[in-house]
């Protein structure tokens, strides 16, 4: 029996092995549109790169396209989704990964997707504050606010 990619929608030349990272996984509890907005305003509109209005509408489209799959594939985004996902991406809220397949006469095709990443919207939507936009801001962020204080410094700014 073939097996099935992105669900029910796409069956696969019995010879074709997907990756362990798709066909492998148990399945996690879907993520709810207030999950995934959550995850977009602690990341994107917490770093300044979406409008909190748009966190919303970007999570219905997302979902729109996986309803209840956890995999869609790319040609079915439109050219400003695929870039909508590519900032989810980069903010760690979904991935993308490709698969290549050999069809008849021996050709390759390549075949590439996307995958939400349910664990880390769900840690980063249940998470008290936006994470740390980088290593720097976490280190500055750690530093105790005595270490900040000039008032015992033996080296006084100059004075203008």
């Amino acid at each position: 029996m073939p097996q099935k990619f992105a669900g029910d929608r796409f069956p696969c030349p019995e010879n074709f092995i997907l990756a362990g990272s798709v066909a492998g996984l148990a399945p996690m509890p879907s993520i709810t549109e207030s999950e995934l907005v959550r995850a977009i305003e602690r990341t994107l509109v917490a770093r300044g790169k979406m409008p909190a209005p748009e966190a919303r509408p970007v999570a219905r489209m997302v979902l729109g396209y996986f309803g209840a799959d956890d995999t869609v594939l790319d040609n079915k985004l439109s050219s400003e989704d695929r870039d909508r996902f590519y900032q989810l991406e980069e903010e760690g809220l979904l991935t993308s990964e490709e698969e290549d397949a050999t069809v008849s006469r021996g050709k390759t095709w390549r075949i590439h997707y996307w995958l939400l990443k349910k664990a880390r919207i769900r840690d980063v939507g249940q998470a008290g504050d936006a994470p740390p936009s980088d290593e720097s801001e976490a280190v500055y962020r750690s530093i105790g606010e005595a270490a900040w204080d000039r008032r015992g410094d033996p080296h006084p700014p100059p004075k203008p």
